[in-house]
C-alpha cells in the first residue's frame, strides 16, 4: 500500500481526508471502511485502531475541517460580510463541504455525529451573530434591529446563490445581496 511509510498526522490526515471523500461520493449511510482504507492507501485494521465505528471516523473527519477561526472584523458590516462570504464561498467548492452538505441534506447522520453537525452550524451561526453586533455597536444598524433576523436574511441569501448558483455567484452578486439587505436592515428590521 502506498501510505505505508506514512505515520502519525499526515497518515491521520490521508484517512480523514479519504473518509470525507467517501461520505461526498457514498453519502454516511454507505460509509464504507474498505473503501475508505483502499483510497487513503492503508490497511482497514489501521482506521480500526484509531477509529473503532464509522461514526467515529466521520466525526473525526468533519471536526478535522471545522472552522474555529473567528469571524473577519474589517471595520465595516459590509466588508466583514464580503469577507465571510468569500470565505465560505471558497470552502463550498472544495469537496470537503460537498461531504458536509451532502449529510445536512441527508438528515446530518444520528448521535455524536448530528450533534458535532448542530454544534458546527450553531457556532457559525454565534461567530457570524457577532459580527451584526458590532455594526450596532458601531451605529451601522439601530440599536433595535431583530440581529437573528437579519443574519439569516443575509446569509441565507448568500448561501443560496453560493449552494445553487455557484457558476454565477461573483463577488459582485455577493456585494449586490449585502448592500441591498442591509439597505432593508437599517430601515427596518427591527425588533417589536
Amino acid at each position: 500500500m502506498a501510505s505505508k511509510q506514512l505515520r502519525g498526522e499526515p497518515l491521520v490526515a490521508r484517512i480523514l481526508e479519504a473518509t470525507l471523500e467517501e461520505v461526498a461520493r457514498a453519502g454516511y449511510k454507505n460509509l464504507s471502511i474498505e473503501a475508505v482504507a483502499e483510497r487513503a492507501g492503508v490497511n482497514k485494521t489501521t482506521i480500526y485502531r484509531r477509529w473503532p465505528t464509522p461514526e467515529a471516523l466521520v466525526l473525526a473527519a468533519f471536526e478535522s475541517v471545522s472552522d474555529k477561526g473567528s469571524p473577519p472584523n474589517t471595520g465595516s458590516l459590509r466588508g466583514d460580510l464580503l469577507d465571510y462570504l468569500r470565505r465560505y464561498r471558497a470552502v463550498c467548492r472544495q469537496p470537503v463541504m460537498l461531504s458536509l452538505m451532502r449529510m445536512l441534506f441527508a438528515g446530518g447522520g444520528k448521535g455524536k455525529l448530528a450533534r458535532l453537525i448542530k454544534e458546527m452550524t450553531e457556532r457559525s451561526d454565534c461567530d457570524a451573530l457577532v459580527m451584526f453586533e458590532r455594526a450596532v455597536a458601531r451605529g451601522e444598524l439601530p440599536k433595535d434591529t431583530d440581529l437573528p433576523l437579519v443574519r439569516d436574511l443575509v446569509l441565507g441569501s448568500a448561501q443560496n446563490l453560493i449552494l445553487f448558483r455557484h457558476d454565477t455567484c461573483t463577488d459582485e452578486t455577493l456585494e449586490r445581496v449585502i448592500d441591498v439587505m442591509l439597505l432593508g436592515a437599517a430601515q427596518g428590521g427591527r425588533r417589536k
